[in-house]
């Protein structure tokens, strides 16, 4: 296998992987935050939507993306409002596309595209590329964690309340004992 299209193919992993997981998903879950350390899932395919924007402009494209980097550029911090963020079907459109003409270029461009010379932190095209696609599976793999996560807070929350309805249960019992035990004074 040829160098770009392995590259290629692993673009096209991750947008089929985010596809598959993000569009069937409880929109709801895609603005929850764990902490303030954490970006909600919005935030973090907004990114990555940036990030492949930013490559395609290397490419010689002009993905518009001016109005999307406000929002979602490194060191920009989420917003509280769900509201203020472009609706996630769109994001995920940009993802698409964005995807499309990457694996576009790649694949026409050749080896003669990845080791093209570039000024900037990398030397190469290639090098950039393989650059972007290490970052992206990151925030992939944070995307997949913050689905597990809201999950399990969906399905515990679920679990608390069932076994909180019996007032005098031994769960009942149970639960207030591990809270006095786990709770930090």
């Amino acid at each position: 296998m040829k160098t770009e299209n392995l590259i290629s193919d692993l673009f096209k992993y991750n947008t089929g992987y985010l596809m598959k997981h993000i569009i069937p998903m409880d929109k709801s879950k895609l603005f929850i935050r764990p902490n303030q350390r954490h970006n909600p899932i919005i935030w973090i395919l907004g990114h990555i939507v940036v990030s492949r924007g930013s490559v395609l402009e290397l490419l010689g494209e002009s993905p518009k993306i001016l109005d999307l980097q406000s929002l979602f550029a490194s060191g920009t911090k989420p917003l509280a409002d769900p509201s203020q963020y472009p609706h996630s079907d769109y994001l995920m459109e940009l993802l698409s596309k964005f995807g499309g003409q990457l694996v576009t270029h790649i694949n026409n461009g050749g080896a003669d595209l990845l080791s093209q010379q570039v000024w900037g932190a990398y030397d190469n095209i290639g090098k950039y590329l393989i650059n972007g696609y290490i970052h992206e599976t990151y925030h992939v793999g944070q995307i997949n964690y913050l689905m597990s996560l809201t999950d399990s807070l969906a399905s515990s929350k679920s679990r608390l309340k069932f076994a909180t309805k019996k007032k005098n249960s031994t769960g009942k019992v149970l639960l207030d004992s591990l809270k006095s035990v786990l709770t930090v004074r």
